[in-house]
């Protein structure tokens, strides 16, 4: 009956470099400890918005640092 979208801005971004750009964001120094015991990861994994796109003819809003601040943002003002 309905149709599954995936909504992304398309950049392939690891865990780390989110974890960087949430950290940067939070004007935070602390670094991420890496176990490495992970077994069987999948490396390289992103959203294609592609269908989203072409059938509904959407674009993103914000980039990833736009959108982490304005979530940040929103949790800082409602959570906390």
């Amino acid at each position: 009956a309905g149709q599954a979208f995936n909504f992304s801005n398309e950049a392939p971004l690891t865990v780390l470099q989110l974890v960087e750009l949430i950290s940067n964001q939070m004007g935070s120094d602390r670094k991420p400890v890496i176990q490495n015991e992970g077994t069987h990861e999948i490396r390289r994994q992103y959203l294609c918005a592609v269908k989203a796109r072409e059938v509904l003819g959407w674009r993103p809003a914000f980039t990833m640092e736009e959108g982490l601040r304005k979530t940040i943002q929103w949790y800082k003002d409602f959570v906390a």
